[in-house]
Order: structure tokens, then sequence, then C-alpha cells
């Protein structure tokens, strides 16, 4: 088990390892929504306090996110994110209040471009809420987050890979909806339609098991992400059985 926390990669202050889009160039909206994506001008209440607009990142497992798999929660956790200073490679074993978010604001030269996600500044937001998202982590940002959030949670370090086997296959799934929603939008049919398109496709049984299930062991997510491409421009969701 590490004795600190990881920093993004190894030495190096190259930070764009954190990211995997950031702006609107490079967001796109039919991404599901998942740990570490970030969201800007999104209003909060906290306890005894009037409402404000802020800056807020998704701190909660994507599984906890969704109870049924498909659908967000009416609630979801969120922490805020504003300005904070860039700390070099050595300084991340320190800071485990926070998620820094070096570079996170595309376009801006500023030191304002450098942001970090603040754990004791949570709220409760409905996703409706969540409209202008701004950035997502790369799988590599949403372990550390998750490191970093479950070490200020319980002062346990727990090692980034570990949580990698536990993020991957959904980072995998909602890369597949991605990718299956802009096949599917070009052939047609609407985002709604498409999404639920990909999901249902993911849920069907395929030698034995769900595709999502078998989204788990690394040796079967080529072929499901190949089968998934092939199927998204002609695939249809199958119709609800008539009364």
């Amino acid at each position: 088990m590490p004795r600190n926390l990881e920093p993004p990669n190894g030495d190096s202050n190259d930070w764009d390892v954190l990211y995997l889009a950031r702006g609107d160039e490079e967001v796109v909206v039919h991404r599901p929504f998942l740990t570490g994506d970030i969201f800007a001008g999104v209003t909060v209440q906290a306890p005894r306090s009037s409402p404000k607009t802020k800056d807020v990142m998704i701190i909660q497992h994507p599984c906890a996110m969704r109870p049924n798999g498909v659908d967000l929660a009416s609630s979801i956790l969120v922490a805020e994110v504003h300005r904070f200073p860039v700390l070099t490679a050595d300084k991340w074993s320190g800071s485990g209040k926070l998620m820094p978010l070096p570079g996170l604001l595309a376009g801006v030269t500023s030191n304002r471009k450098n942001q970090a996600a603040f754990f004791d500044d949570t709220y409760h937001v409905h996703p409706l809420d969540l409209t202008r998202r701004i950035a997502c982590l790369s799988l590599r940002g949403v372990n550390l987050l998750l490191q970093r959030w479950v070490y200020h949670s319980s002062r346990v370090i727990v090692p980034s890979f570990d949580f990698d086997s536990a993020v991957t296959p959904v980072y995998e799934q909602a890369d597949i909806i991605e990718e299956w929603c802009e096949i599917a939008m070009d052939a047609g049919r609407t985002l709604e339609e498409a999404n639920n398109d990909a999901h249902a496709w993911l849920r069907e049984v395929d030698q034995g098991r769900t595709r999502e299930k078998a989204l788990e062991e690394p040796q079967f997510r080529p072929l499901i992400r190949r089968g998934a491409r092939m199927a998204a421009s002609k695939w249809r969701a199958p119709s609800p059985p008539s009364d």
C-alpha cells in the first residue's frame, strides 16, 4: 500500500494525463455523466444559507449515481471547484482535502486556469441542474480523485490501481455509449434514442451473460467495443411487449 497520495504522472509536471476533455471543443453532450465531470454555473444550497452559483465536480462512483444502472439519481454528490495554485508532483502527497486540477480551464492563459475540487465544500444537486459540463477526467484522473476522496473520508490511502479495477468497466461503458451515440445520431437516431439503444444492447445476454457484465474482464473489452461500433448504426432497442 502506498504511503503517500500519488501524483498524476510520476515526477512529471505534465498535467494533461488528468483529462479526457476540456472546453466546448472537446466535451461532448452525448458522453454519460461520470465521476470527475466538472460543471460550471451550478446552483447549490448549503444548509441554512441562500442558493449560490458555483462550479462543481461529481465525486460519486458511477454506480452510486445510477441506482438502477441507467437513470441518474435525483441527488448527485458534488464538490465545489475554484482557483488553486499548481502543485508540483512532489507536493501531491499532501493537500488531502482537495483534488488539484491544474490547467483545467481550456483557453485561459492566466493562473485562473488552475483550479481544485474541495472536499470540505460538498453539495447534493439534481442532475437537471448540471447543464454546462466543462471538463471530463481521464481514467487516471478518476482513479486519483477517488484515492484522494477516500483518503479525505477515512485517512486510508488505497493504491490507484485498486480503484482502476473498480472504475475501468464503467469507464469503458461510458466510452462505448459515447461512441455509439455519435455513430447512431449520424445515422438519424435522436440522442435519447441512441442512449437507450446503447444501454439496451449492453444489457442483452450474449454468451450467457450481458455485455455490460463482460466488460469486467479486460480480454472481452475489444470485442464488445467492435461489436458496438458495428451495431450502433443499425441496431434498435426491442419494442416492449404488448399487453
